[in-house]
């Protein structure tokens, strides 16, 4: 917990100014949590993520707890900043409950093997940025299975789409923000989930103790 308690900051009232990062961030602002990245860049914050509408990227404004990741260098921001702007200029995602280990290229382009396009949450969308920019995969993902989200959602979603719900399970996952947070406590990719999991309570608590304070 102790760790926990020096790690995940407030965004715009604790963070350190002093030294670049990209940051995970956890917003707690609405009825949903959600997923984005927090950059600091020359003594400014700035928010990168998808909101279910469009991709963002401007100063931060909102409310954010972020745990800096260890896996984009302070000397990374400014190439990982280009490459944010590439997506949000390129990119053309459409919200859904999937992830399959696609990811955008420093073009900006989406890469994926599945036939659903540019289908993602908000954690989906970071996944995307963050294979892009490492080249590997960030998460063990297919630790996630299609178990991970209600069974009904992919029912409807397949009945609308006219799909085969066999060739489409797969790729249904639903990987939660605040596993994301938590994910950023560990350096070597891919991360596994039982990794997350062995935190994901200790960070609940904690946010849960500041929200409410």
């Amino acid at each position: 917990m102790n760790q926990i308690l020096f790690d995940i900051v407030r965004s715009k009232e604790e963070s350190d100014r002093e030294s670049d990062f990209v940051a995970l961030g956890y917003s707690h602002d609405s009825e949903f949590p959600h997923s984005a990245f927090i950059i600091n860049y020359n003594g400014e914050l700035y928010e990168y993520g998808y909101n279910g509408h469009s991709i963002t990227l401007g100063s931060l404004t909102d409310d954010y707890f972020h745990k800096i990741s260890d896996t984009i260098e302070s000397g990374e921001v400014p190439a990982f900043i280009a490459f944010c702007q590439n997506v949000k200029k390129m990119a053309k995602p459409i919200y859904g409950f999937f992830y399959s280990g696609e990811s955008y290229n420093l073009d900006g382009k989406h890469l994926s093997d599945s036939d659903l396009g540019e289908r993602m949450t908000c954690v989906g969308f970071c996944l995307n940025i963050l294979k892009g920019a490492l080249e590997e995969d960030y998460l063990e993902y297919m630790d996630w299975t299609s178990e991970s989200h209600s069974k009904e959602y992919l029912e409807n979603f397949c009945n609308q789409h006219n799909l085969d719900i066999a060739k489409i399970s797969k790729y249904h996952r639903r990987i939660t923000p605040i596993e994301f947070l938590t994910s950023g406590f560990f350096k070597k990719v891919p991360i596994k989930k039982v990794q997350i999991d062995s935190k994901i309570e200790a960070v609940e608590e904690y946010l849960i103790a500041r929200i409410e304070a």
